[in-house]
């Protein structure tokens, strides 16, 4: 199963996973990483490549061991998450079999998949040197459940939307933003006036996109305790 995004991004991934750029983020990454320095690659291309299952040089727990250390150490260089990436398309393209495309707020399967990468590279960017023994299925199991979180919120907002042309007659011809619209305004206001870029997102996730406290830790790595804290500091602060 492909897409234009995907083909897209392998194509840009044989560009710039070759270059020199790539060569120097290979090096640094081995140089502080042994299970990298161990794989004797000269680059980020074959890297990845030696992470593919059907290259059969690794075992599955190898594997993990390599992209764990690549998500550990993804700050020595701008093209390593890249990397992560792009070893982790067969996982996004799977997604597409759990995920039903059609029961969401996405119009075609291009969609889908460029809002995976998307919360792919969210992920990632988020949990940037820290240890994940289990990283590849860590990072696709969050980007699982943001997706999920969207077709949710798409079926919630199917279900109130009124069909019947009868049922439209009565509408008031306006009818003002929703309580989810005026929340989104008044923290995009709120922010840099009291109101940290982070609190706004918990607010935000939990109030406007629907998702849990729970899925929230599982994005941002703090823990739930904490998260509900600052939920509640932040509506207090908000209606004071």
């Amino acid at each position: 199963m492909d897409s234009p995004a995907i083909r897209q991004l392998r194509t840009e991934w044989q560009a710039i996973g070759t270059t020199p750029p790539s060569r120097t983020a290979c090096q640094r990454l081995a140089a502080c990483e042994p299970v990298i320095a161990h794989l004797q690659v000269n680059d980020l291309v074959e890297l990845v490549d030696v992470l593919s299952l059907s290259s059969h040089q690794l075992s599955r727990n190898e594997a993990a061991a390599v992209i764990a250390a690549m998500l550990r150490s993804s700050g020595v260089d701008v093209l390593i998450p890249r990397a992560i990436i792009q070893a982790l398309i067969p996982g996004v393209v799977a997604l597409s079999r759990l995920i039903d495309s059609a029961d969401g707020p996405w119009s075609d399967l291009d969609h889908f998949f460029v809002d995976a990468i998307s919360c792919l590279w969210e992920q990632i960017i988020t949990w940037s040197g820290t240890t994940h023994p289990y990283a590849a299925g860590d990072l696709l199991s969050g980007v699982r459940t943001r997706l999920r979180t969207l077709q949710a919120s798409e079926r919630r907002h199917r279900c109130r939307r009124v069909d019947s042309p009868d049922a439209l007659d009565l509408i008031p011809a306006s009818i003002g933003r929703t309580g989810e619209e005026l929340l989104a305004a008044e923290l995009i206001d709120a922010t840099g006036h009291g109101l940290t870029p982070a609190d706004a997102t918990v607010l935000y996730s939990t109030a406007v996109l629907g998702m849990s406290v729970a899925e929230v830790a599982d994005h941002t790595g703090e823990s739930v305790v904490r998260l509900r804290r600052r939920r509640r500091n932040v509506i207090a602060g908000m209606v004071a």
